[in-house]
């Protein structure tokens, strides 16, 4: 899910530009996707210099298109210029609430023939219709709700989303860490601690950067780094409501971050969940990345697999921007 806050923060090297609403829809979910998977589907993927992940696309058949596998989007989203080249009959009288970083959005809803990525093909199914998602060149959104399967993999090192059945596959290659997972309107939330204090994690392919809400920085005593808060300030004006504060320790699973810089911001969306007064943060890409990333939907967990030599992950620095990594 990307929105205001990836639009905020111009040192991410994104440059200027319109604000995606997430797709997190509040009517009609999973139940526009009703292929089952039969076989394993395997999705090539590639990661942009800004930090996303993008999914070469075929829209009804012809036009190629670009988008993301979403997993904190529980709505499919085609931009108008898709559409158009896809042949995608104009809106109808119908309209689905989308809540975003932003809040909640009204989108109309138009009917998409066909999608496919991969060996993945998806029939019929409705989308949502903006023209504001413009962000670094990504215009469609695939959600995870349109993938059936126990298992859904996101395999960094080879570029791959494969969704199967049964358990996540295993590698004596890598150091795997399981965490308990949570249901919550549709999205999928991992459990994780900063500072040894708990909070839940929205799963958030979609969004290039982490960040933490004020609720979980002030519980687990993460210090204020007024360096780096000024410096975000002075890029985007001084008038933006976010921070930079520091962790000892962020922990996932067995895996440890140490002296992490957090950004902290209440986007309107932990509001609209209810979660405001929960520790809770947003789990991007800049550490998503780092793993081979399984969500066993069928058991409710998160599996993060790291090769062995970085499986302490006690060098692994990460910037407030979360774009630059350093293992060493």
């Amino acid at each position: 899910m990307r929105g205001t806050l990836e639009s905020i923060v111009g040192w991410f090297g994104h440059g200027t530009r319109n604000a995606r609403t997430g797709a997190l829809a509040m009517l009609v979910l999973a139940a526009a996707f009703p292929t089952a998977a039969t076989e394993r589907l395997v999705i090539p993927f590639n990661m942009t210099p800004s930090g996303h992940m993008v999914v070469p696309l075929r829209i009804n058949g012809s036009a190629e298109a670009v988008g993301v596998i979403d997993t904190a989007a529980t709505y499919a989203m085609i931009d108008g210029a898709t559409a158009s080249a896809a042949g995608v009959p104009p809106p109808d009288e119908l309209s689905v609430n989308v809540l975003g970083l932003e809040g909640p959005q009204i989108f109309p809803v138009v009917h998409v023939d066909s999608l496919s990525a991969g060996n993945t093909r998806i029939e019929a199914f409705p989308a949502a219709l903006s023209r504001r998602i413009a962000v670094a060149g990504i215009h469609n959104v695939v959600p995870l709700t349109a993938l059936e399967g126990d298992v859904v993999d996101f395999d960094f090192d080879e570029g791959r989303v494969l969704v199967y059945d049964g358990r996540p596959d295993r590698s004596t290659g890598l150091s795997s860490s399981r965490m308990r997972m949570h249901f919550r309107q549709g999205l999928w939330f991992a459990e994780v601690k900063m500072n040894g204090v708990k909070g839940l994690a929205l799963i958030d392919t979609g969004s290039s950067i982490s960040y933490v809400n004020s609720r979980f920085a002030e519980a687990a005593g993460a210090k204020p780094n007024d360096e780096k808060t000024q410096t975000i300030r002075g890029i985007t004006g001084g008038n933006v409501a976010i921070r930079v504060a520091t962790a000892r320790k962020f922990t996932l699973g067995n895996h440890r971050v140490t002296g992490p810089d957090l950004i902290v911001a209440d986007p309107a969306l932990f509001t609209h969940l209810g979660m405001a007064d929960e520790p809770t943060m947003v789990l991007g890409l800049d550490y998503l990345s780092i793993f081979r990333v399984q969500l066993d939907r069928r058991r409710g967990y998160l599996v993060l697999g790291i090769a062995g030599s970085r499986s302490g992950m006690g060098s692994v620095q990460l910037n407030a921007a979360g774009t630059h990594i350093r293992t060493d």
